[in-house]
């Protein structure tokens, strides 16, 4: 993959900001130019103590769509909850006014929802949850990984300081909504999301788990068209168990091939 790091004016936020791009490359095969070529495209959102480095220096992105023809596009977006702030910038319309409108200006990636998916975890997975059901037509799949619905306790015992607790209880009130369960009624009211895959994960031991068992149980009470897949296992809230589901993942929504072993090590070598 040819891995760059683009900064870029956001006109939503006032200010220039960073994030790191995958694209597609052939390595050890002459290249050809391809001036049509637009590629499938993954938004992957990161956490709340991470930034747009945190895929690239912690998890296998790179290794499992190195053979494949989709760009991954991982946004700045600090501890935002990808949300307009009240009292704050509008992260929520600088990833859908900004990035999803500038990252195909810069690079080959198409602008078709059945091309686009978006994810994250963490605070990423409930962004990516937030976005996608706030745009129902516009993306083709939708990852959430260690997250769900918040509770009283979400997030209790997991941060070093007061801060970060204070700003997640915040951040959780901007809008457009981020009340998950309530926007999955109203669209299931509507008969759902066809055709849109959601893949959703949390490790048993996860202090987030008991809100991705309430967002889990709220998905199996719809009764509308929902292409849901979840799944749970032990683990807590770290990179192992986020590199063990990112292939599933990637294998859910068919961006890579589903011929994989447990281990993943046909993806990692």
């Amino acid at each position: 993959m040819a891995f760059l790091t683009c900064d870029f004016f956001s006109y939503q936020l006032g200010m220039d900001i960073p994030m790191n791009v995958l694209l597609p490359e052939k390595r050890q095969e002459k290249p050809v130019l391809k001036p049509d070529a637009k590629y499938k495209v993954l938004y992957l959102l990161h956490g709340h103590s991470d930034d747009h480095s945190a895929y690239i220096r912690k998890s296998v992105i790179e290794l499992l769509v190195r053979r494949y023809d989709v760009a991954v596009v991982m946004p700045e977006a600090h501890r935002s909850g990808y949300g307009n702030s009240s009292h704050g910038h509008h992260y929520y319309d600088y990833i859908m006014e900004d990035v999803l409108v500038q990252v195909p200006n810069f690079f080959p990636v198409s602008t078709r929802p059945e091309d686009t998916y978006i994810a994250g975890l963490s605070m990423g997975g409930m962004g990516a949850m937030r976005i996608a059901l706030n745009n129902p037509g516009r993306f083709a799949g939708v990852g959430c990984l260690s997250a769900g619905i918040r509770t009283k306790d979400t997030g209790k015992g997991m941060f070093t300081s007061e801060d970060f607790a204070v700003n997640a209880r915040r951040t959780a009130d901007s809008t457009p909504s981020a009340d998950l369960a309530a926007l999955l009624r109203e669209l299931d009211a509507k008969g759902g999301m066809p055709g849109v895959k959601f893949f959703h994960e949390c490790g048993t031991d996860d202090p987030l788990y008991p809100g991705y068992a309430l967002l889990r149980d709220t998905f199996h009470s719809l009764k509308g068209a929902w292409d849901y897949t979840c799944d749970e296992r032990p683990g807590n809230h770290n990179w192992d168990n986020w590199n063990y589901y990112l292939p599933k993942m990637l294998q859910c929504f068919g961006l890579i091939p589903v011929e994989y072993g447990t281990d993943n090590r046909r993806v990692l070598f």
